[in-house]
């Protein structure tokens, strides 16, 4: 059981570093827009992080 939480979590990690670097990458491209690509990298991130709390919590569910 915690190994399956622990590949939740750094599932969740690898994703929030995919999206980070890919909205890296896109304010370089357009920097007018980093205010946009950074909400939306927020709204992203939060999504993200759900499933590896949610792992985390299942820890201590026993």
């Amino acid at each position: 059981m915690e190994g399956l939480a622990l590949l939740g979590v750094i599932g969740s990690g690898l994703g929030i570093g995919l999206i980070g670097m890919g909205a890296m990458n896109a304010i370089g491209r357009n920097p007018s827009a980093s205010g946009d690509i950074n909400a939306k990298m927020l709204t992203a991130i939060a999504l993200c992080e759900v499933p590896g709390l949610l792992a985390f919590a299942s820890l201590f569910l026993k």
